[in-house]
């Protein structure tokens, strides 16, 4: 598919009520909303299917939501993905890569990690998102990420959701 037929497909199911709650609501500071829900974003992904070069442009467009989200959906999961662990620009993005993208790249682990010492709440939050769709395996790293994470609003809450797993997973 190309980038051509992907912003047809966004402007086609285009969304202004949804957009415009995205905008104020949520604060979103893309120029462009289509307003489009994760599963049509998900529907074009499976139309399009993987394609680095077409995840590529996407991800390059950082005016565009729908752009941002749809990009880690059609990108191979390689270990050059584990850089976008760094690029996200909002916690939408940071959800979606997380979970449709870095949980199945080689080197995964790892990057979580590093990430956790980078000073924006934001990349930490996206490490320790990636570390909660990595578990059980990544439980140790997961431990030591909730005792040793300084605390933010933006990463309280997936601190408290890791913390719960965690001590799920050891009553069993």
């Amino acid at each position: 598919m190309e980038l051509r037929e992907v912003k047809q497909q966004f402007f086609a199911l285009r969304n202004g009520l949804l957009a415009d709650m995205l905008r104020k609501q949520c604060q979103l500071t893309q120029k462009v909303i289509f307003g489009l829900n994760l599963p049509q974003i998900r529907d074009i992904a499976l139309r399009a299917g993987e394609d680095a070069e077409l995840a590529s442009r996407l991800w390059a467009d950082v005016d565009c939501r729908e752009s941002r989200l749809l990009a880690p959906m059609v990108r191979p999961a390689d270990a050059g993905a584990l850089a976008w662990l760094g690029e996200v620009l909002t916690v939408e993005e940071a959800d979606v890569v997380c979970h449709r993208l870095l949980c199945r790249c080689p080197g995964a682990l790892d990057a979580a990690r590093a990430a956790l010492a980078d000073e924006r709440p934001l990349v930490r939050y996206a490490a320790l998102r990636l570390l909660l769709n990595l578990l059980p395996a990544a439980a140790p790293a997961a431990a030591e990420a909730v005792a040793t994470v300084p605390f933010h609003p933006l990463t309280d809450a997936v601190v408290r959701q890791l913390r719960s797993e965690l001590a799920d997973a050891e009553s069993l």
